[in-house]
């Protein structure tokens, strides 16, 4: 999970899931065009629309 502490970004590592997108099991990330759970590869699919996802986590906005 990640989260702010002190008003810093921690990332941790997570258990492999599915990715929402193709069904690969690894670690994964909020980062996918709608705030989907996505792999590495998936998220460098669309690696603008995964900088976007980011900075909106990293700020703490919701939704799309």
């Amino acid at each position: 999970m990640s989260l702010k502490i002190d008003g810093k970004m921690v990332l941790r590592a997570e258990p492999p899931r599915k990715c929402e997108m193709c069904g690969t099991v690894s670690e994964l990330r909020p980062y996918g065009p709608n705030g989907e759970f996505v792999c590495f590869n998936c998220g460098m699919a669309n690696e603008n629309e995964t900088k976007r996802m980011f900075l909106r986590k990293l700020n703490g906005i919701k939704g799309k």
